[in-house]
């Protein structure tokens, strides 16, 4: 399959994707695309338009500039239910335990499964018991990714999903979203600082930096001729 093409085999389609707030401009001309079932890791600095970028692509935010197509279709509100997003910083309900909480959340859902629900309790260590706010960082991050995962959507956008997340949590996180991927039948798009723990989880790298697209390499291509992806990054942006 020849991943640049244009159409049908593309999960995210960005073309000239602009954005400006007053004389600032947040994002420039950006333009990438990621195939079905791929997973690709969005890096680069911070303050890079990374979190804007996300925002865009899930419809929302509109773009001063640009289009956006995800499988084939404008990205908007009308789409929605075909993504999962993690925002950056979001928090859950602290009144709620972490069973209450993913109890709404099937409600919210319409395309929750509790199988997959159940499988990720278990692998990702939920401690159901107990309310939200007692939770540490870490085991809150893993709730959030929870429910992200335990949907069907086949789109699914992370944004910094490590953020304040001790070492054992990451990698936790990281080999959950390998084993949930083996199929390859939902996309990844994933923008995060962590780049050894997600190292070998990338089919696809897009390099952002002020806000501007960089490079969009093959990650494979890229093993091919000797480099990795913490070295593209280096090599990009040192």
């Amino acid at each position: 399959m020849d991943m640049g093409a244009k159409g049908k085999d593309q999960a995210i389609d960005c073309r000239q994707v602009s954005l400006r707030r007053g004389k600032k401009e947040i994002l420039r001309e950006v333009t990438f695309t990621v195939g079905h079932g791929q997973i690709a890791g969005l890096l680069g600095p911070n303050g890079a338009g990374k979190s804007t970028l996300l925002r865009i692509l899930t419809g929302l935010l509109e773009p001063s500039a640009g289009e956006v197509q995800l499988f084939g279709k404008p990205a908007g509100i009308s789409l929605l239910r075909q993504i999962a997003f993690l925002p950056d910083r979001e928090s859950l309900p602290h009144w709620l335990s972490a069973a209450d909480w993913l109890f709404f959340a099937e409600g919210i859902y319409p395309d929750w499964d509790p199988q997959q629900a159940a499988y990720l309790t278990d692998r990702l260590a939920i401690k159901l018991g107990t309310r939200i706010s007692d939770l540490s960082r870490g085991e809150e991050a893993r709730l959030q990714l929870l429910t992200c995962l335990a949907r069907k959507a086949p789109l699914v956008i992370l944004d910094e999903p490590f953020t304040g997340v001790d070492l054992i949590s990451r990698e936790q996180i990281a080999s959950t979203i390998i084993s949930d991927l083996a199929d390859g039948e939902r996309t990844f798009l994933i923008a995060t600082h962590d780049i050894r723990e997600m190292e070998n989880l990338f089919d696809r790298l897009i390099l952002i930096g002020e806000g501007q697209i960089q490079a969009v390499d093959d990650v494979e291509e890229l093993r091919t001729a000797g480099k990795s992806v913490e070295s593209r990054y280096r090599e990009v942006f040192s």
